[in-house]
């Protein structure tokens, strides 16, 4: 009976915002996952950035319909008093109920763009039908042929799909000393999800007043930082799902790779051998740049209730023919990726024009530049970025930066 539910306020929620406290609220019922949290398979990152929040969208958008029937262990009895669903929430649930029908989060295709990109969807899950053989894959693509931890890459890309251009919550826009998109970050502002402050000092003043000239050339040897990055995180004191598995497999890759290359008949071969190997792979790394460095950002966590609010003003498509899709993998309807990260690549220019639609119906941003256009852009906001780097004080603060406070996203 109505009579017998327990209701809480959205303030009483956001109260269970913190690591062994934290509560979150799907269509309207208020479950506790603080526990939970350390065995999400997606992270505990994306769990704490929408701690104390409404998070219905983003875990429509994440989950398949059988994830449903676990949440019942988790309920605390309580329901959120005065709930409500806004217009643009209504209509992006229908489109996953259409998508759901006409089964095509289940229609995963075949392996038809870049053998580089089967990581990436091994690790939303929508290569294969089980959890298991999915796994196996992420491990073979990921660890075992590239040398990237796909525990690395699933704990930064979630917090950059739950958080997206957040400045302090978005791993992929913290690229301090070498990049910054906003003058924000001159605050030397702290990283939620590192950890630690992001320092602008003088050597990031230096480096990122060239950026707009260095982004290519570092994008050529971006993936060396990849490495970097994996076996920081394997050999840290954080928290690693399957951290084991994980190191074999790069002891795999760093195995197979060097032999490979020592058969080559001299060094000079070798050398060229590497760099073209990571020139190659700097394609993927400008565009996923193009995708978002461009785009709108904020300060803080995402709110939960604004999920295709954010989305939109996060990410930038670019605009291609069809047979182009195999270059760009498909991803440069980014977009829609970000609204239906378990849908195949090879659907998402299906459902472009009807993201648009809805975009065009709530009067939300859809960016879709050409190649070329988004190129510009990306520069351009390096290069505004880099002028005021150059114009900080003394005391570390933009000339700008009042003018950015007054105007960023958020």
């Amino acid at each position: 009976m109505e009579c017998d539910k327990k209701y809480i306020t959205i303030q009483q929620l956001e109260q269970h915002n913190k690591p062994g406290d934290l509560w979150v609220s799907i269509n309207g019922k208020v479950y506790n996952v603080s526990d939970w949290s350390k065995y999400h398979p997606g992270g505990e990152t994306p769990l704490l950035n929408l701690a104390g929040k409404d998070v219905t969208d983003a875990f429509t958008a994440y989950h398949p319909a059988t994830a449903w029937q676990y949440l019942n262990k988790f309920f605390t009895g309580y329901r959120l008093k005065d709930y409500k669903v806004s217009e643009v929430s209504k209509d992006y649930r229908n489109l996953i109920h259409e998508f759901t029908k006409a089964g095509m989060f289940e229609n995963k295709g075949m392996a038809w763009i870049q053998s580089a990109y089967i990581g990436h969807d091994s690790g939303h899950y929508i290569v294969m039908s089980g959890h298991g053989w999915n796994k196996l894959v992420q491990l073979i693509t990921g660890n075992c042929l590239t040398g990237i931890s796909i525990a690395w890459w699933k704990w930064t890309h979630n917090a950059h799909h739950i958080a997206c251009n957040s400045l302090d919550c978005d791993p992929d826009l913290q690229h301090i000393p070498v990049f910054a998109v906003s003058s924000w970050l001159f605050n030397s502002v702290t990283s939620s999800f590192y950890g630690r402050k992001l320092e602008f000092d003088y050597m990031a003043r230096i480096l990122i007043s060239y950026q707009h000239w260095t982004f290519y050339p570092i994008m050529c040897v971006a993936r060396v930082n990849l490495y970097i990055q994996t076996l920081l995180l394997l050999f840290s004191k954080r928290k690693v799902q399957d951290r084991t598995l994980n190191i074999m497999g790069i002891i795999v890759f760093w195995t197979w790779f060097p032999l490979l290359v020592s058969w080559l008949p001299n060094w000079s071969h070798r050398v060229m051998f590497v760099l073209t190997s990571f020139v190659v792979t700097s394609i993927q790394h400008v565009q996923f740049c193009l995708n978002h460095f461009s785009a709108n950002v904020y300060v803080g966590p995402p709110n939960g209730n604004d999920w295709f609010e954010k989305q939109t003003n996060g990410t930038l498509d670019i605009s291609c023919s069809p047979w182009m899709d195999w270059f760009f993998g498909g991803l440069q309807f980014q977009l829609e990726h970000h609204l239906f990260p378990r849908l195949p690549r090879c659907h998402l220019r299906q459902v472009a024009p009807l993201v648009k639609d809805l975009c065009n119906k709530h009067n939300l941003p859809y960016k879709s530049l050409s190649f070329w256009e988004a190129n510009e852009l990306t520069i351009r906001t390096l290069k505004m970025a880099a002028m005021e780097a150059r114009d900080v004080n003394n005391s570390g603060v933009s000339k700008n930066f009042l003018w950015e406070a007054v105007t960023i996203h958020g």
